[in-house]
Protein backbone atom coordinates (compact mmCIF):
# COMPACT_ATOMS: atom_id res chain seq x y z
CA UNK A 1 0.00 0.00 0.00
CA UNK A 2 1.58 3.79 -1.01
CA UNK A 3 1.50 6.30 1.20
CA UNK A 4 1.62 9.97 0.69
CA UNK A 5 5.09 11.48 0.86
CA UNK A 6 5.70 15.22 1.72
CA UNK A 7 8.67 16.91 1.44
CA UNK A 8 9.37 19.62 3.24
CA UNK A 9 11.15 22.99 3.23
CA UNK A 10 14.28 21.86 5.53
CA UNK A 11 14.55 19.38 3.51
CA UNK A 12 15.89 21.07 0.25
CA UNK A 13 18.85 22.64 -0.48
CA UNK A 14 19.79 26.34 1.42
CA UNK A 15 20.26 29.04 -1.53
CA UNK A 16 23.35 30.95 -0.40
CA UNK A 17 22.53 33.82 -1.99
CA UNK A 18 19.54 34.40 0.34
CA UNK A 19 21.62 34.73 3.37
CA UNK A 20 24.75 36.42 1.60
CA UNK A 21 25.35 39.80 3.35
CA UNK A 22 27.52 40.99 0.84
CA UNK A 23 24.56 42.25 -1.12
CA UNK A 24 23.79 44.74 1.46
CA UNK A 25 26.88 46.34 1.53
CA UNK A 26 25.95 49.55 -0.27
CA UNK A 27 22.82 50.15 1.60
CA UNK A 28 24.81 49.37 5.24
CA UNK A 29 27.49 52.27 3.94
CA UNK A 30 25.11 54.40 2.97
CA UNK A 31 23.59 54.18 6.67
CA UNK A 32 27.08 54.95 7.94
CA UNK A 33 27.93 57.74 5.85
CA UNK A 34 24.57 59.45 6.62
CA UNK A 35 25.45 58.40 10.14
CA UNK A 36 28.22 60.46 9.60
CA UNK A 37 26.88 63.48 8.35
CA UNK A 38 24.65 64.02 10.85
CA UNK A 39 27.44 63.54 12.96
CA UNK A 40 29.66 65.92 11.20
CA UNK A 41 26.19 68.69 10.82
CA UNK A 42 25.72 69.02 14.56
CA UNK A 43 29.43 69.22 15.28
CA UNK A 44 28.92 73.14 13.25
CA UNK A 45 26.54 73.86 16.00
CA UNK A 46 29.10 73.19 19.02
CA UNK A 47 29.93 75.96 21.32
CA UNK A 48 33.27 76.10 19.63
CA UNK A 49 32.76 77.23 16.70
CA UNK A 50 34.27 80.58 15.91
CA UNK A 51 31.83 83.28 14.89
CA UNK A 52 28.79 85.26 15.93
CA UNK A 53 26.92 83.10 18.54
CA UNK A 54 23.56 83.94 18.31
CA UNK A 55 20.05 82.50 20.13
CA UNK A 56 17.86 80.60 17.73
CA UNK A 57 14.48 78.79 19.63
CA UNK A 58 14.26 74.74 18.93
CA UNK A 59 10.82 73.43 18.65
CA UNK A 60 10.36 70.10 20.00
CA UNK A 61 7.77 66.96 19.93
CA UNK A 62 6.00 66.64 22.56
CA UNK A 63 7.52 65.82 25.97
CA UNK A 64 10.67 65.61 24.21
CA UNK A 65 12.36 69.00 25.95
CA UNK A 66 14.77 67.16 27.93
CA UNK A 67 15.81 64.88 25.46
CA UNK A 68 16.53 67.45 23.28
CA UNK A 69 18.56 69.17 25.99
CA UNK A 70 20.81 66.23 26.88
CA UNK A 71 21.12 65.16 23.41
CA UNK A 72 22.59 68.94 22.10
CA UNK A 73 24.60 69.02 25.64
CA UNK A 74 26.37 65.86 24.73
CA UNK A 75 27.26 66.75 21.15
CA UNK A 76 29.05 70.64 22.96
CA UNK A 77 26.11 72.65 21.79
CA UNK A 78 24.94 76.10 24.11
CA UNK A 79 21.33 75.17 25.19
CA UNK A 80 18.89 76.78 27.53
CA UNK A 81 15.94 74.76 28.83
CA UNK A 82 14.20 77.28 31.09
CA UNK A 83 11.93 75.44 33.89
CA UNK A 84 9.89 76.65 36.84
CA UNK A 85 9.10 74.55 39.79
CA UNK A 86 5.38 74.58 41.21
CA UNK A 87 4.25 73.56 44.70
CA UNK A 88 2.57 70.48 45.29
CA UNK A 89 1.14 68.10 43.13
CA UNK A 90 -1.05 65.37 42.71
CA UNK A 91 -0.64 62.51 40.58
CA UNK A 92 -2.23 59.48 40.05
CA UNK A 93 -3.07 59.58 43.96
CA UNK A 94 0.23 59.82 44.99
CA UNK A 95 1.11 63.88 46.48
CA UNK A 96 4.57 65.49 44.91
CA UNK A 97 5.81 68.46 46.91
CA UNK A 98 7.36 70.14 43.99
CA UNK A 99 7.60 69.51 40.63
CA UNK A 100 10.02 71.11 38.25
CA UNK A 101 8.71 71.43 34.41
CA UNK A 102 9.43 73.41 31.49
CA UNK A 103 8.72 77.20 31.72
CA UNK A 104 7.69 76.97 27.86
CA UNK A 105 6.48 73.81 27.16
CA UNK A 106 7.42 72.27 23.85
CA UNK A 107 10.50 75.28 23.58
CA UNK A 108 14.43 75.04 24.28
CA UNK A 109 16.77 77.39 23.04
CA UNK A 110 20.16 77.17 20.97
CA UNK A 111 23.21 79.52 20.71
CA UNK A 112 24.76 78.32 17.91
CA UNK A 113 27.11 80.61 14.77
CA UNK A 114 24.16 79.76 11.51
CA UNK A 115 24.93 77.91 8.84
CA UNK A 116 23.01 75.85 6.98
CA UNK A 117 24.67 73.03 8.40
CA UNK A 118 24.17 73.40 12.26
CA UNK A 119 20.65 74.35 11.76
CA UNK A 120 20.42 70.61 9.48
CA UNK A 121 21.98 68.96 12.24
CA UNK A 122 19.91 69.97 15.36
CA UNK A 123 16.69 69.35 13.27
CA UNK A 124 17.95 65.93 12.78
CA UNK A 125 18.16 65.07 16.09
CA UNK A 126 15.73 62.83 17.72
CA UNK A 127 12.83 64.57 19.15
CA UNK A 128 12.94 68.24 17.49
CA UNK A 129 10.24 69.60 15.37
CA UNK A 130 11.88 72.59 14.08
CA UNK A 131 12.99 75.58 14.31
CA UNK A 132 10.59 78.81 15.07
CA UNK A 133 10.29 80.74 11.90
CA UNK A 134 11.87 78.08 10.01
CA UNK A 135 15.25 76.74 8.89
CA UNK A 136 16.38 79.10 6.35
CA UNK A 137 15.37 82.31 8.37
CA UNK A 138 15.17 81.16 12.19
CA UNK A 139 13.52 83.42 14.40
CA UNK A 140 16.72 85.43 16.56
CA UNK A 141 16.56 86.48 20.24
CA UNK A 142 19.05 89.08 21.54
CA UNK A 143 21.65 88.57 23.84
CA UNK A 144 19.12 91.40 25.68
CA UNK A 145 16.55 89.96 26.12
CA UNK A 146 17.93 86.21 26.31
CA UNK A 147 19.40 88.02 30.08
CA UNK A 148 16.25 88.90 31.03
CA UNK A 149 14.48 86.20 30.33
CA UNK A 150 17.25 84.07 32.27
CA UNK A 151 16.87 86.85 34.91
CA UNK A 152 12.69 86.08 35.28
CA UNK A 153 13.76 82.15 35.26
CA UNK A 154 16.03 82.49 38.46
CA UNK A 155 13.22 84.51 40.11
CA UNK A 156 11.84 81.86 42.45
CA UNK A 157 9.21 84.45 44.00
CA UNK A 158 5.39 83.69 44.17
CA UNK A 159 3.76 84.80 41.67
CA UNK A 160 2.10 88.11 41.56
CA UNK A 161 -1.49 87.11 42.00
CA UNK A 162 -3.40 90.79 41.27
CA UNK A 163 -1.43 90.24 37.92
CA UNK A 164 -2.65 86.78 36.95
CA UNK A 165 -6.37 87.92 38.31
CA UNK A 166 -6.87 90.35 35.11
CA UNK A 167 -6.61 87.73 32.74
CA UNK A 168 -9.11 85.72 31.25
CA UNK A 169 -10.44 83.17 28.92
CA UNK A 170 -10.69 85.14 25.19
CA UNK A 171 -8.46 87.94 26.30
CA UNK A 172 -6.00 89.22 23.55
CA UNK A 173 -2.61 89.66 24.70
CA UNK A 174 0.95 90.36 24.18
CA UNK A 175 4.33 88.32 25.12
CA UNK A 176 6.72 90.87 26.90
CA UNK A 177 9.22 88.79 27.93
CA UNK A 178 10.92 86.10 26.78
CA UNK A 179 11.88 84.20 22.82
CA UNK A 180 8.53 85.48 21.77
CA UNK A 181 8.43 88.64 23.28
CA UNK A 182 5.91 91.56 21.09
CA UNK A 183 4.03 87.94 19.78
CA UNK A 184 0.33 88.45 20.09
CA UNK A 185 -2.04 86.16 20.39
CA UNK A 186 -5.69 85.09 22.42
CA UNK A 187 -5.47 83.13 25.45
CA UNK A 188 -7.65 79.97 25.06
CA UNK A 189 -7.81 78.85 28.60
CA UNK A 190 -6.00 79.53 31.67
CA UNK A 191 -4.12 77.06 33.51
CA UNK A 192 -4.78 76.61 37.12
CA UNK A 193 -1.92 74.30 38.37
CA UNK A 194 -0.38 76.42 41.33
CA UNK A 195 -1.41 76.68 44.85
CA UNK A 196 -0.89 80.20 46.24
CA UNK A 197 -1.49 80.84 50.11
CA UNK A 198 -3.37 77.15 50.25
CA UNK A 199 -5.79 77.61 47.12
CA UNK A 200 -5.54 77.45 43.53
CA UNK A 201 -4.72 80.05 41.20
CA UNK A 202 -4.39 80.65 37.18
CA UNK A 203 -0.50 81.04 37.00
CA UNK A 204 0.00 80.14 33.08
CA UNK A 205 -2.54 80.52 29.96
CA UNK A 206 -2.16 78.66 26.51
CA UNK A 207 -2.27 81.00 24.12
CA UNK A 208 -2.89 81.01 20.41
CA UNK A 209 0.15 82.52 18.97
CA UNK A 210 0.47 83.96 15.00
CA UNK A 211 4.04 83.30 15.05
CA UNK A 212 5.32 84.45 11.22
CA UNK A 213 2.27 83.51 9.52
CA UNK A 214 1.33 80.01 11.49
CA UNK A 215 -0.68 79.83 14.72
CA UNK A 216 0.86 78.01 17.14
CA UNK A 217 -0.41 77.08 20.93
CA UNK A 218 2.01 78.10 23.27
CA UNK A 219 2.03 77.43 26.94
CA UNK A 220 3.36 80.37 29.27
CA UNK A 221 3.45 81.94 32.92
CA UNK A 222 1.21 84.85 32.89
CA UNK A 223 4.07 86.66 34.35
CA UNK A 224 5.13 86.73 30.55
CA UNK A 225 1.90 88.15 29.14
CA UNK A 226 0.30 92.00 28.65
CA UNK A 227 -3.15 92.23 27.84
CA UNK A 228 -4.09 94.07 24.46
Amino acid sequence: MMHNVKIYAASKPVNPELYDLSRFASLFDQMQNTKRLNVTMLSMAAENQPGKHEWFVVETKHKAEKAVEDALRKAGVKVFLPLETIGETVVRGRIIPAVSRPLLPGYVLVNIVYSPAAVCGIARLEGVAGFVGGMVHPHRVSDEEMNRFKAFGDDETAPDVKHCEQFKRGDKVRFVLGPFASFGGNILKLRKDRAVDGERVATGAVVAVDVFGKVSTIEAPLALLEQL
